[in-house]
């Protein structure tokens, strides 16, 4: 009888074995299909975005930098332009990661599914910080940058300006105030593996470089 009972538990514990491991095989192909569509997706707008950007095609329009500011004429104003139902506000290059990224204007949970996003700030008025998943092709690798390297903005109008990385570390996710407020000219942060903390790069306008 007690040895039923063990072949009974050990049978057991060999399924739940199986279970879990087509758990982590489950997981991990449903984060590669994320990854794939994910990259899909935004590499097709950031075609459109630039292809218009270069014909002088895209049609811009202007929003209120913050909802609150709507009725102040002298408020300042975000140019953005639609594309498949999402406002962009230009293109973001990352050369050292090979990454060519449209900018949603604003950005919600459902948006940075889709490209990184506006988090607040903008490039007229400074402290532009722009929110992306850890994504293989949104801000993956952030951590690979190095002092000095160059990424680039590319506004709607063709306009584009140059930032060199000067700091990289990590903040608390909780820690809003720290991230916005920054004195940084260009912030770009994702979210650990862990969620716990948001891996940071901190950018300062430069003059063209080559």
């Amino acid at each position: 009888m007690e040895q039923k009972k063990g072949l009974s538990i050990g049978k057991i514990l060999m399924l739940l074995g199986v279970v879990l491991l087509l758990c982590a095989a489950g997981l991990y192909g449903y984060n590669q299909w994320v990854n794939y569509t994910t990259g899909q997706e935004s590499d097709a707008a950031a075609v459109t975005l630039v292809e218009e950007i270069q014909s002088s095609a895209v049609e811009i329009m202007e929003v209120p930098l913050e909802e609150t500011a709507e009725e102040e004429p002298d408020a300042a104003v975000l140019k953005v332009a639609e594309l498949d139902g999402s406002y962009y506000m230009g293109v973001l290059t990352i050369p050292k990661l090979e990454r060519l990224l449209p900018i949603q204007s604003d950005w919600s949970m459902e948006k940075l599914k889709k490209t990184p996003c506006r988090y607040s700030g903008s490039l007229e008025e400074g402290e532009l910080v722009i929110a992306g998943h850890n994504y293989r092709k949104h801000f993956s690798g952030l951590t690979q940058l190095t002092y000095g390297d160059s990424i680039v903005f590319t506004d709607l109008e063709g306009n584009q300006m140059f930032y060199e990385v000067r700091e990289i570390y990590t903040v608390a996710a909780t820690d809003i105030e720290g991230m916005i407020d920054s004195g940084y000219d260009l912030s770009l942060f994702t979210c650990n593996y862990g969620g716990k903390a948001r891996v940071t790069v901190r950018c300062d306008r430069v003059e063209a470089v080559e």
